[in-house]
């Protein structure tokens, strides 16, 4: 399952980008898609790892961005995730194979935060 290794990779990045903000809530996490990536697989791998970080109960929002395959047969259209074997689209018409690149596709677009203030007398006495 190479959606959940991206996934992990997204969530580092978020983890990472928000240390600076701490303590605080993340409720929206952007990022957008290519078609190596099934959406209902990021999905439930971002709210796997997201447990017991600062991304617990934070909103995955996809934004899809098509990989469009222009065979040389002539067919010339998007490549559906759930046609691809591995990173191999096979065309239907003429069997020509066509490798997906997946490094650029799953980005992270932003992330909307809910900043959380320690109770008064917390810390510092």
């Amino acid at each position: 399952m190479h959606e959940l290794a991206a996934v992990g990779a997204l969530v580092d990045a978020v983890l990472g980008g928000i240390a600076e903000h701490r303590p605080c809530r993340v409720d929206v996490v952007r990022a957008q898609r290519g078609t190596a990536f099934l959406e209902d697989a990021l999905i439930q791998g971002f709210e796997m790892l997201a447990r017991g970080t600062p991304l617990e109960g934070a909103r995955l929002e996809i934004e899809v961005v098509d990989h469009m395959v222009d065979c040389p047969c002539g067919i010339e259209r998007p490549i559906l995730a759930e046609e691809l074997v591995g990173h191999v689209w096979v065309c239907p018409n003429c069997g020509h194979l066509e490798e997906i690149d997946e490094q650029d596709d799953l980005l992270l677009l932003g992330v909307t935060l809910t900043p959380l203030v320690a109770p008064v007398g917390a810390g510092g006495s």
